[in-house]
């Protein structure tokens, strides 16, 4: 897991997605859960959730929401967001081992959360803990990264021209073994002449095939009911295999 790179991009983490559709794959997600469910969940588990921005629009649509993620500065500007919002808490908790002592009806983990989990034994006990936490008849809810033809490798840059403006400069290896992409990274964020932030470490993903997911959850007592592609979060669609980050749906097998 990658902690303090996390902690390090927390307050510039919006407005490096300011481009994302927060409401859109929550109706996404609301889809999944009127296709795979028999009633709309009224607990919902948003695992590695960031700023919280899925689960402040999930809340607003009737959700009770518990986020969680291991990183503290994104946990504490998810609670500086969630002021005022009702049903809506946020624990700082590492997304491989937490024991919240209740059951959920539905478990969600987007924006590429679950890469972050990069060994096997990272991915068993994550899943075994989501599943303590889903009642029998819950749904876990979560996007990956499949394997590619050809993954993207080599030097690139992100150049943020907003306020403040960030510059992520990048290079990328793929470790075909280890299914790990790395990410070598030097960022600066700036306000007009002022130095907001920089930082230099490295990040990785790990890659996960459908064939290997469907093996781990049912190590962990779950099935794999189905994976789509959402087409950049816009609608549900039959898998591809240019998919970078298809969406599964598990739940558990027993009680």
């Amino acid at each position: 897991m990658t902690g303090d790179h996390f902690d390090r991009i927390a307050e510039f983490y919006d407005v490096l997605h300011d481009d994302v559709d927060y409401a859109g794959e929550a109706a996404l997600m609301e889809d999944v859960f009127s296709r795979t469910m028999d009633r709309r969940p009224a607990t919902v588990l948003d695992l590695g959730c960031g700023t919280g921005n899925h689960a402040r629009v999930l809340a607003t649509l009737g959700h009770r929401v518990t986020g969680i993620d291991s990183s503290a500065g994104m946990v504490r500007v998810a609670r500086r967001k969630a002021r005022g919002v009702p049903h809506l808490e946020f624990v700082r908790a590492d997304m491989r081992r937490f024991d919240l002592r209740r059951r959920f009806d539905a478990a969600v983990c987007m924006d590429g959360a679950f890469t972050h989990l990069l060994t096997e034994r990272d991915l068993l006990s994550h899943l075994r803990a989501v599943r303590r936490h889903l009642a029998p008849d819950g749904v876990y809810v979560f996007e990956f990264a499949q394997p590619l033809k050809e993954e993207t490798e080599g030097p690139g840059w992100i150049d943020h021209g907003s306020s403040p403006r960030i510059v992520w400069l990048y290079d990328i290896t793929f470790d075909h073994r280890q299914r790990l992409l790395t990410a070598k990274n030097r960022f600066f964020a700036f306000d007009r002449d002022r130095v907001l932030a920089r930082f230099v470490d490295t990040n990785s993903t790990r890659l996960v095939s459908v064939p290997l997911l469907r093996r781990l959850l049912s190590r962990t007592g779950m099935r794999l009911e189905r994976v789509f592609s959402t087409d950049e979060g816009s609608a549900l669609r039959p898998l591809r295999k240019d998919d970078p980050l298809p969406m599964a749906v598990a739940r558990p097998t027993g009680p």
